[in-house]
C-alpha cells in the first residue's frame, strides 16, 4: 500500500472515461500500447467503447541487436493480436512502414494515419507526446505527424498523450527503465489527468506477458531481474496529457499554445 501511494500523484485530477465511445490508439510498434496505456484500453473496452489499435511498423528491428529480422514481423503481429484480445481491443490495424524509419517516410505515414482516422472516426486518439516518451525516433515521428494531422484535419477529436508524473518518471530513470532525457529535443508532456484502471491491471499484465519476443526490451535496468507483474500491480492509474488544444502557436493575437513544435522544426 505504501508503494502504491508513493507512485500515485494525487495532485493530477481523475477523469471519467465513459464519455468516449470510439477510441483509437496509434503507436509505432506492437507492445507500445500495452506498456503505456494497456490498462486504459482495457478500461475503455469494459465501459463499452470500441477500441482500435493502429500499429505503424512491423517492428522488425525489435531485437537486442536492433537489426532487421523479417520473420519478427509475423511474430510481433501475432503477439499484438493476442494482447489486443486480452485487453478487449476490437481491431488491430497493421501498417508496414520501416521500423526505425518513420521520420524518413513522413508523407506516406501521414496519409495512412489520416485515412485510418477518417475511416474509424474516433472521438478519442491516444499516442505518444512530442518527446516520444524515451526519444525513440519512431515514437517522436508518430507523435509529430499525428499532432499535426490533429491540428489541421481533426481538431474536433480529443487527443491524449501518454504521460508520466514527475515522481514516477524519476523512479523509472533511477531503476534504469527510462533513460535520462535532459537533452531531449522536446520536453515531456506534463499529465493533465489520470484514469483509474484498478482491476484492468490484471489484463495489462497478461497482455504484457503476451509479448514474449520483447521481454528483453520491455524490461530494462532492474526490470530484467524484477518480475513485470510486481511493479505493474502497484499502478492503479495511467496518466495522460490532454493535447486537444491547438498543438502549435495560433495566429498572432489568438493567445499561446502549450504544444509548440521543437525549436527549428517547421510546421
Amino acid at each position: 500500500m505504501a508503494a502504491v501511494l508513493l507512485i500515485t500523484d494525487r495532485s493530477v485530477p481523475v477523469r471519467d472515461p465513459r464519455r468516449f465511445k470510439n477510441v483509437l490508439a496509434v503507436f509505432p510498434h506492437a507492445d507500445d500500447e500495452t506498456v503505456h496505456c494497456g490498462g486504459t484500453l482495457a478500461r475503455f473496452a469494459k465501459t463499452g467503447a470500441r477500441v482500435t489499435l493502429l500499429l505503424l511498423t512491423g517492428g522488425e528491428r525489435g531485437n537486442s541487436a536492433g537489426v532487421i529480422d523479417p520473420a519478427l514481423k509475423a511474430v510481433r503481429h501475432r503477439e499484438a493480436e493476442l494482447a489486443a484480445a486480452i485487453l478487449g481491443v476490437s481491431r488491430v490495424i497493421q501498417e508496414d512502414f520501416g521500423d526505425g524509419r518513420l521520420d524518413q517516410q513522413t508523407g506516406p505515414v501521414a496519409s495512412a494515419i489520416a485515412r485510418r482516422v477518417t475511416e474509424i472516426n474516433p472521438d478519442l486518439i491516444l499516442t505518444y507526446d512530442l518527446a516520444g516518451f524515451d526519444g525513440h525516433v519512431d515514437h517522436v515521428a508518430c507523435s509529430q505527424l499525428l499532432t499535426d494531422l490533429h491540428r489541421r484535419q481533426f481538431p474536433a477529436v480529443s487527443l491524449w498523450y501518454v504521460a508520466l508524473p514527475a515522481r514516477l518518471l524519476r523512479l523509472l530513470v533511477l531503476v534504469g527503465q527510462v533513460a535520462d532525457d535532459s537533452r531531449a529535443a522536446s520536453p515531456r508532456a506534463t499529465p493533465t489527468h489520470r484514469l483509474f484502471i484498478g482491476p484492468a491491471i490484471v489484463a495489462k499484465i497478461r497482455a504484457w506477458s503476451a509479448y514474449r519476443s520483447q521481454r528483453g526490451g520491455i524490461g530494462k535496468g532492474l526490470g530484467r531481474v524484477v518480475p513485470a507483474w510486481l511493479p505493474l500491480s502497484m499502478l492503479q492509474f495511467e496518466y495522460f496529457a490532454d493535447a486537444s488544444p491547438p498543438p502549435y502557436p495560433p495566429p498572432e493575437g489568438e493567445g499561446e499554445s502549450l504544444y509548440a513544435p521543437p525549436e527549428g522544426e517547421g510546421k
